[in-house]
């Protein structure tokens, strides 16, 4: 495979210990740890190279994704380059790594990832996790179209949400679907959300990448390589829904 100048260069920043070669490899299509790798995912091609929080060099790279391990924190090391990304607008994710652990509360690390990355709103899960008789992450809930994506059946495997699901969903999507609309730049669509008219979950989402694109949201997404590979797809979704809002 060879990089396409068009592609989305990708920056995968952490600490020690955070699992950003285990990420890369995964991301890459391998089971083996790397440095950097390529994927074409979506109709996208997407290029990965690991970097040290004190060194990286944003004008490498068109993404950052900042990987915090479920066992560690949010260490303040990554505090300096998310605030330099995001004064440049960067498009920026963080991946929590190791939410396979027993007892990983995964809305707790988003708090955290709000406390010492961000003064907070602009930091959200747009993936619930759910979790499986043991208490650990089995899958998520896309709180826009209210699928379940599981793994604990060797998945990934879609299917729509239970009612048991509602209460868990209900609060949290009216939070991002009113923080994605009161931010949209499109006078007419906002005066139809302002109207109360209803706006299709597929049009929110479609704001909600365009405003990650532009660097003014940042979406927490989990992973972990028990069920196999949990949550890689969703991360390489989000990167090609990325480079293509980046592509028009």
């Amino acid at each position: 495979m060879t990089e396409s100048s068009d592609g989305m260069r990708v920056g995968v920043v952490g600490i020690h210990e955070a699992g950003v070669r285990t990420l890369i490899g995964a991301m890459s299509g391998s089971a083996t740890p790397a440095t950097s790798g390529m994927r074409i995912w979506e109709d996208a091609n997407l290029s990965f190279m690991a970097a040290r929080p004190e060194t990286v060099n944003l004008d490498d790279f068109d993404m950052l994704a900042v990987v915090v391990s479920a066992r560690q924190g949010v260490p303040a090391e990554l505090a300096p380059v998310w605030q330099a990304a995001m004064e440049r607008g960067l498009a920026s994710i963080i991946v929590v790594t190791h939410i396979d652990d027993s007892v990983v509360d995964l809305e707790e690390v988003c708090a955290m990832c709000q406390r010492v990355l961000s003064d907070g709103g602009d930091i959200f899960l747009p993936w619930l996790p759910i979790l499986d008789d043991v208490e650990s992450v089995c899958g998520f809930i896309n709180l826009l179209s209210e699928e379940i994506v599981e793994w604990s059946d060797g998945g990934p495997v879609i299917h729509p949400s239970e009612s048991r699901h509602q209460e868990l969903i209900e609060e949290t999507r009216a939070e991002l679907c009113e923080a994605v609309m009161l931010a949209v730049e499109d006078d007419e669509l906002f005066a139809m959300y302002m109207s109360g008219t209803l706006i299709d979950g597929e049009v929110i989402e479609s704001q909600m990448f365009e405003q990650i694109a532009r660097g003014l949201r940042h979406p927490v997404l989990g992973t972990g390589v028990r069920p196999h590979l949990l949550g890689i797809g969703l991360v390489l979704d989000t990167m090609a829904e990325l480079e293509h809002s980046r592509r028009h």
